[in-house]
């Protein structure tokens, strides 16, 4: 019929549905918001070689292998260098969990990760804390959501002690940075070493500026202590180590055990100065096929071969994606109940478990740096000496510190 005109009412019942179709297919359209999590660390600072741009790059390379999203939404990974500079670090880290990162890993100084535990925990976030080193992590620093990832200063005293200490004769000298993790890592030391009638002779300390060691070296040399400890960073340990070699001490027949000393400070030291050093590691490049295989493709990428902190960010950043594809969603205490009832299982790691205060009881191992001669390429460095069981080598639950495990 000409002239013919809805009524109004159904004019404005067809407008509503409209729109709000419109409004739904604009809904469906929006893109899932991405899953943010960041890496925390040293990039450019003392520490950079310890962790840094290597860590970064192994985070990315989980992310790629995984697919690149996870629930259908787009991982984002952030980074960012602290510098070693506690305040900063801090404030980074607190600038990302505001914004809307669920997790943060790596984080390196212990100062700065005191002060990451606290505010994971304070904003119900997640930490995993790879080249952080304190004990204190899993004891007095504790947290539900934080965890102990890849070492700590235990298991590189216990491995030192295994590899240089043991008898009751034994005597020893510490050549101690004057700050948490030196601290630490002298304290295990000699928990051990008195345990077994050993002796220790004396320490001095350094600040974490320090250079120079003659002095100090000196003092360990007339000790006559049987095994002098360098129980400092690794960044003060490579310096004493080219120092040592100066005064001759192992010449003279007195044993260094560096327990913080890694494969990368090996690299940068040379085997001449390094050969028939004892290391503790979680991880070396070369030895089976997944770990070579893994070696490779992040040499392509980096022109380096991993340390074990690298290489242990393409576990932590894998085991964390698995976990929140498994619960359905980000919520912190799911996925890190569902982190810790997994076993952890990667190229470097095998059937580990995550304990309730934090730690993960990795297996780790006792490395002989080589001689010259013994080195078939630029990176063949290290000699396996035994596997040091993750229930023997880490520290039993503090039930006195941490309220996680009474």
């Amino acid at each position: 019929m000409r002239g013919f005109r809805f009524p109004p009412v159904r004019l404005a019942v067809t407008a509503i549905v409209a729109c709000g179709l419109s409004m739904a297919q604009g809904a469906q359209a929006q893109p899932a918001p991405p899953l943010k999590i960041g890496v925390l660390t040293d990039q450019s600072g003392a520490a950079a070689d310890f962790s840094g741009r290597g860590t970064v790059l192994a985070a990315r390379m989980a992310i790629e292998d995984f697919g690149g999203q996870v629930l259908g939404r787009p991982i984002q990974l952030l980074d960012a260098d602290h510098l070693s500079k506690p305040d900063l670090g801090v404030a980074m880290a607190r600038r990302w969990y505001d914004e809307g990162v669920e997790a943060i890993f790596d984080v390196g100084l212990t100062s700065i990760a005191i002060g990451v535990q606290q505010l994971a925990r304070d904003k119900d976030k997640l930490v995993v804390f790879l080249s952080t080193g304190s004990t204190d992590m899993t004891g007095k620093y504790c947290s539900p959501n934080g965890i102990h990832w890849t070492y700590d200063t235990y298991s590189q005293a216990n491995g030192a002690f295994l590899a240089y200490g043991g008898s009751p004769k034994d005597s020893w000298y510490f050549l101690t940075v004057d700050y948490g993790y030196g601290i630490n890592l002298e304290r295990d030391i000699t928990t051990r070493v008195v345990a077994t009638g050993g002796k220790v002779l004396g320490t001095t300390k350094h600040s974490f500026e320090a250079t120079d060691f003659a002095s100090d070296l000196l003092k360990a040399q007339t000790s006559r202590a049987s095994v002098v400890g360098l129980t400092t960073t690794t960044m003060h340990s490579v310096n004493m180590m080219k120092q040592v070699e100066e005064f001759g001490l192992r010449q003279g027949g007195q044993r260094v055990a560096a327990p913080a000393l890694t494969f990368h400070d090996i690299k940068a030291l040379g085997l001449p100065i390094a050969h028939d050093l004892m290391i503790v590691e979680a991880f070396y490049w070369d030895m089976n096929d997944e770990t070579r295989a893994f070696a490779k493709r992040f040499f392509e990428k980096f022109g380096r071969m991993p340390n074990m902190n690298q290489a242990s960010a393409y576990g932590a950043v894998t085991h964390y994606l698995k976990a929140v594809q498994a619960v359905g969603g980000a919520e912190t205490s799911k996925v890190l109940a569902k982190m810790k009832e997994t076993p952890v299982n990667d190229f470097m790691t095998k059937n580990a478990a995550i304990r309730a205060d934090g730690r993960l009881l990795r297996d780790m191992y006792l490395f002989r740096v080589k001689k010259p001669a013994e080195s078939k390429g630029e990176w063949d460095l290290l000699e396996l000496v035994k596997t040091l069981p993750g229930k023997d080598i880490f520290k039993a639950p503090d039930t006195e510190a941490c309220s996680l495990v009474r």
